[in-house]
């Protein structure tokens, strides 16, 4: 057995590499995926929505676990074009900092954020989420939607989560996550083909992330796997991507505008789809409080 529990960059390099990946895909992204660029949710036992419904439902359930108050104060922290935060904003009447480390993705989620009309209730600035600028207790919820995956350092991460929130303050995470810490070489190898073409970090076993929080101080803290309801996404998002593999002239167009990197990208998707099938890539959601 080995493990692929640990950052596969550097700080600097994945920072680097996440800033060109972002702003140079942004576009194929948005295009491919929507606007909600995560995973979506499917009920069980409830007639298929859609996949874009779906997307706005996994929002909806992560609010509802929290629960996210009306009015309060959030971080997004890796907010990435702003559709949560948008969103929060909307529904709820929320101000929501969004944090993120590409310019591109600050520019669209502002776009975003006046095209809805919530640009006095958001913000969308260039930081690094394990390392903020925000005074002690200065939000009410911090929301990490697949962000957390992206850090190199969980720790730092939610250290720093717990730092900006009040006493009383929530903090809800959902990120992907590994089944367990005892993978086979081969299991391994995969994961570290997704952290590649996906420009992550490094996953975690949502009892990890239990662990790390209990050990920051963190209070009523409660974790649920949403494996079986968010592993249609690749499903779907495999069917999306083959007409593009399949259509030559398409692929030399992304090629000049993208570079030799789409091929890796493209290819990420299947691998991702395997990686649930092969129940090596989990999908996992905390909630925890910062003790009065």
């Amino acid at each position: 057995m080995t493990s692929a529990l640990t950052p596969r960059w550097t700080t600097p390099d994945l920072h680097h590499a996440i800033k060109d990946h972002y702003d140079g895909l942004i576009e194929l992204y948005e295009d491919l995926w929507g606007e909600h660029i995560h995973h979506g949710y499917w009920a069980e036992g409830e007639p298929d929505p859609g996949r874009h419904a779906a997307q706005v439902r996994l929002v909806d359930e992560l609010i509802a676990f929290g629960p996210v108050p009306e009015g309060t104060r959030v971080l997004d922290a890796g907010c990435g074009i702003g559709a949560s935060a948008v969103y929060l904003a909307e529904r709820l009447g929320c101000r929501v900092d969004g944090i993120t480390l590409s310019a591109e993705q600050v520019g669209r989620a502002e776009t975003k954020a006046s095209e809805a009309g919530v640009s006095d209730r958001t913000g969308f600035r260039l930081l690094d989420a394990m390392h903020t600028d925000y005074p002690d207790a200065t939000f009410d919820v911090v929301w990490a939607l697949e962000s957390c995956e992206l850090m190199p350092d969980k720790k730092a991460f939610l250290a720093e989560c717990h730092r900006v929130l009040k006493p009383g303050g929530t903090l809800l995470v959902a990120t992907w996550c590994a089944r367990d810490d005892r993978l086979a070489p081969d299991e391994a190898r995969l994961l570290d083909r997704i952290y590649r073409d996906f420009v992550v970090s490094h996953v975690l076993p949502l009892d990890h992330y239990q662990a790390i929080a209990e050990e920051l101080g963190f209070a009523e803290i409660r974790t649920v796997d949403w494996s079986e309801r968010v592993s249609d996404t690749w499903k779907l998002s495999t069917d999306i991507v083959k007409p593009v593999v399949r259509d030559p002239s398409m692929i030399w167009k992304m090629i000049r505008a993208k570079g030799m990197d789409i091929f890796r990208f493209l290819n990420s998707v299947p691998l991702m789809k395997q990686a649930y099938e092969r129940d090596v890539m989990r999908y996992g959601v905390l909630r925890a409080t910062r003790p009065l």
